[in-house]
């Protein structure tokens, strides 16, 4: 009982209507988005995704499979050979887990606490995860984690590291597979030496980082509000004898080290926060993010990814961020607190909701250069006639709207309590949902144009799925229309209790009507009452449908005549002739019965109606 009241709590219609207000004012715009540029993007195959300050409250899903060790005093858990875990392992206390020649599988997260420490050495290490960023190695107080003479694998998504407090982490001679995105904050230590696919690590407050022959490294830096920097990053990806702290000249007001040396494919990011002063000159970023913190509203334009920037201020007042010759190849932006933030007209990398923040974005596009688009905690995302070419992600209790955009690539997963709403959007592939999360999708996708004192088929789309832990389900949708400028909706027809995916949502009798616009409007309900709407404008004209009638080449007195998208009334008057339907290949799909009067094609092409005893056909086209 107490989960279902959570799971139906989680979901504001309120924020739905909100969302709903957004998209009304694009409601007779087409799928398809404008282009920006002619420029071609392709998503990097790295998620430089900062997972940023929210790490530490990372809802983990604790499941009856969670080793607990340290629960006694001076316990130990030793794994050799081939070992798998369908839940996490946790590490408190003075807690060791020794992993030696072992193949070790995990399905769940490792979290290490107070003097807890885990060492894996001369093993393979593989995190089953089934999303990106699906779990985390967490390492707080004074815990330990080596990694010695391995290699890892994520199963093909990035993962989170997560150091606090005194927390350790070392590496030596591993490679990584998959990428990693690692948090340092407070007085955090890590040491990595001889790594493969060393991934992102973000630095922040008094921590420590030593980095010695790694390649594929991206460093990132934390400006706080007592910032004051003025620097120039080191040119090309090959680094040696770098460090970066406060005994550096026109460097104040930081608290951390860090030092990477002979080390390959290195790549800078900087995260300038409320209050700071920074310039950075003569260099190439791999990532400038932008947090949004507070209950401010930002308004933000005009950032593009990939430019070079001769001399330019960041128009955020809260903060001095300063570009002199510098290139910045991917903008993300991180709303959190309470923000709100509304983006346009950009070509960013990433988006990423924290807390209780509300964004939305308007005509831009999402490249994926940076990661991917992110509604967590109780964050609400609203992405409006804008393309994405990357991952959409909604977790914990997040709320990620989608309307009228193009996504022409990447994956859509709805986890945790979270809530997905996809309205007049193209998708590759029908969204991923677990755990009690739960995804409507609404769309209105055709016709455009059709006449008066017809039968017209609207086609699109109304479906919900949820995790399997809840109990919220598709109840039903219905049709409206009016004329545009009328106030009073009225039903196309009666409401329809079977969902529908990409086909004909109903059909639309437009006798009686005047030619003008209308407005066409689909509501989707889900069993608690949850609503969700998608808006379409079609134009009726005065022209009638074109009846096509056959000669009596089938039989006298036979006529077809077309209703809609593939569907045909088929009138055999007196006649008792037989009439087969074939495709163009020849092979049969329908013999009509005797009583039988409409026929509706499998898909859209071309048929061949053949009766009696002649040798004839007629051409049906069905579209």
């Amino acid at each position: 009982m107490i989960l279902f009241f959570l799971c139906v709590l989680g979901i504001n219609q309120n924020q739905f209507d909100a969302a709903t207000a957004v998209l009304r004012s694009y409601f007779n715009c087409d799928n398809t988005v404008a282009t920006v540029g002619s420029r071609y993007y392709e998503p990097s195959e790295m998620a430089c995704g900062a997972r940023l300050r929210y790490l530490n409250n990372y809802e983990i899903q604790y499941t009856r499979g969670d080793i607990i060790i340290g629960d006694q005093a001076a316990e130990t858990l030793y794994v050799t050979g081939y070992f798998y875990n369908n839940g996490n392992i946790i590490i408190i206390n003075d807690g060791v887990l020794n992993v030696k020649n072992a193949d070790f599988n995990l399905d769940g997260n490792i979290m290490i606490s107070n003097s807890g420490k885990a060492f894996i050495d001369s093993s393979s290490a593989k995190f089953l995860q089934h999303y990106i960023y699906q779990y985390i190695i967490s390492v707080v107080d004074s815990g330990y984690f080596s990694l010695t003479n391995a290699d890892t694998r994520f199963n093909g998504y990035p993962i989170n590291v997560f150091l606090q407090g005194d927390a350790r982490i070392f590496m030596d001679n591993v490679v990584n597979q998959d990428w990693i995105t690692a948090v340092i904050f407070e007085r955090g230590n890590v040491f990595l030496n001889d790594v493969g696919i060393t991934g992102e690590w973000l630095f922040d407050h008094s921590t420590y980082a030593e980095f010695h022959n790694v390649n594929n490294l991206l460093t990132w830096y934390f400006f706080n509000d007592s910032s004051l920097v003025d620097f120039v990053f080191p040119a090309g990806d090959t680094v040696y004898g770098y460090y970066f702290d406060s005994t550096l000249s026109g460097v104040s007001g930081v608290g951390y080290h860090v030092e990477i040396d002979s080390s390959t494919d290195c790549m800078w990011a900087v995260i300038p926060l409320r209050g700071s002063d920074i310039t950075i000159n003569d260099s190439e970023l791999r990532v400038t993010g932008l947090m949004f913190e507070g209950v401010d509203s930002f308004d933000i334009s005009g950032l593009v990814n990939g430019l070079h920037y001769n001399d330019y201020v960041l128009p955020i007042t809260d903060r001095n961020y300063h570009l002199i010759n510098t290139s910045v190849q991917t903008w993300n932006l991180y709303p959190s607190d309470s923000s709100y933030v509304h983006l346009t007209s950009s070509i960013f990398g990433e988006l990423c909701g924290f807390a209780n923040s509300y964004t939305v974005i308007e005509n831009a596009f999402c490249d994926g250069s940076g990661g991917h688009i992110e509604a967590s905690s109780n964050a609400f995302v609203c992405v409006v006639l804008s393309s994405i070419m990357t991952d959409v992600i909604t977790k914990d209790h997040g709320i990620c709207f989608l309307g009228y955009c193009s996504m022409p690539l990447g994956h859509i997963w709805i986890t945790g309590s979270s809530v997905g709403i996809i309205v007049n959007s193209q998708f590759p592939e029908e969204p991923v949902v677990s755990d009690t999360s739960i995804v409507f999708v609404a769309a209105v996708t055709a016709p455009s144009e059709a006449s008066v004192d017809d039968t017209v088929g609207i086609i699109g789309s109304a479906w919900v799925d949820v995790g399997p832990y809840q109990p919220l389900d598709f109840d039903h949708y219905q049709l409206f229309y009016r004329l545009a400028g009328d106030s009073v909706w009225s039903p196309v027809a009666g409401q329809r209790y079977v969902e529908v995916r990409w086909d004909t949502l109903d059909y639309w009798n437009t006798a009686g009507l005047v030619p003008g616009d209308y407005e066409v409007r689909l509501v989707l309900k889900d069993t608690a009452g949850d609503s969700v709407e998608a808006l379409k404008q079609i134009r009726l004209t005065a022209q009638t449908v074109v009846e096509k009638r056959f000669p009596p080449v089938l039989s006298p007195g036979v006529e077809v005549k077309r209703l809609g998208p593939r569907l045909f009334y088929i009138d055999r008057g007196i006649s008792k002739v037989m009439i087969d339907i074939y495709d163009i290949t020849g092979r049969k799909v329908h013999q009509l019965r005797e009583d039988e009067r409409y026929w509706k094609a499998p898909g859209s092409g071309i048929y061949f109606l053949k009766g009696g005893d002649t040798p004839l056909s007629e051409k049906l086209v069905a579209f």
